[in-house]
């Protein structure tokens, strides 16, 4: 029983290890048994519809590999000292993979969006922070080389 529970601690933990990017689609957790985010109750999306649409935006961008689009969807303190050249750079090493809003919360000025890829059930639910400026409502970067925060943790 104890390996079982350790076993069980230690997958949960990997699933909140974050290192993989993608796309958003709007869905529901059909693990969680109740809607989370985006597009499953329309309260979600009509907290940051404009936000919503920038990240559907910038991740149709980076699926098709254009990059000058995805950092023209940064804000401008993001941009700043951070040449397009660097952005491209760091841009093409993020893997791609299928996102979707899980939900979305206001938090001072901005908008935070938790990101989901994966299933609880396969073991490979991935979970990323993005947050849209509510003054630009484009995207800040928390760190120079990624769009995303590396966990949601402290969301919950």
């Amino acid at each position: 029983m104890q390996r079982f529970a350790w076993g069980l601690f230690f997958s949960t933990l990997l699933v909140f290890y974050v290192n993989s990017y993608g796309a958003v689609s709007i869905d529901e957790d059909a693990m969680m048994g109740i809607p989370l985010g985006g597009g499953v109750e329309e309260a979600d999306l009509d907290l940051c519809p404009q936000g919503a649409r920038v990240i559907d935006i910038f991740m149709d961008a980076w699926r098709e590999g254009d990059y000058r689009l995805m950092y023209e969807l940064l804000d401008d303190e993001s941009k700043k000292d951070y040449p397009f050249e660097e952005a491209r750079f760091n841009f093409q090493f993020l893997e791609f993979k299928q996102y979707r809003i899980s939900s979305i919360r206001k938090t001072g000025g901005n908008f935070e969006f938790i990101l989901s890829y994966g299933d609880w059930r396969d073991g490979d639910k991935v979970m990323k922070k993005m947050i849209i400026s509510g003054r630009t409502f484009k995207i800040i970067m928390p760190t120079r080389s990624s769009p995303f925060k590396e966990s949601a943790e402290g969301y919950f």
